[in-house]
């Protein structure tokens, strides 16, 4: 019984083997090679330079961080345009948005309601054109 077990042990490396050496064609074999190129390959092992790796992820969180600060500055100031109720009661009746898309498509266009109606007509009109 042992000596079974280890006929099937073989057969089930030799079936791994057999998987493993797939014959890549066409777009197959091009997306395995830059695969490959970017570290994916078993056939070469790549150290990392942690510093650099550091580095750019410290980028990348500093321009998220810079990036954060100026969608927060740039609510700040639209928080301080002065809108009309008014204004915001005409463009929800005309234009069939919600308060909320109402008044900051004002606070957008400094509290004018016809440069905002002229933005929604037009934002519409781009809309049905695609």
């Amino acid at each position: 019984p042992q000596s079974t077990s280890f006929a099937m042990a073989d057969r089930d490396e030799d079936e791994v083997e057999e998987e493993e050496e797939v014959v890549r064609k066409g777009d197959d074999a091009k997306a395995h090679k830059e695969l490959n190129k970017l570290g994916g390959g078993d056939e070469q092992v790549r150290e990392v330079d942690t510093a650099k790796a550091e580095g750019a992820l410290s980028q990348l969180a500093s321009q998220e961080q810079a990036e954060m600060e100026a969608k927060l500055a740039r609510e700040r100031e639209l928080a301080k345009v002065k809108i009309d109720k008014a204004d915001v009661d005409l463009i929800i009746a005309e234009m069939e948005v919600d308060e909320v898309r109402a008044e900051r498509v004002l606070r957008e266009h400094n509290g004018e309601a016809i440069a905002a109606l002229r933005f929604l007509v037009h934002e519409d009109t781009q809309i049905v054109r695609k």
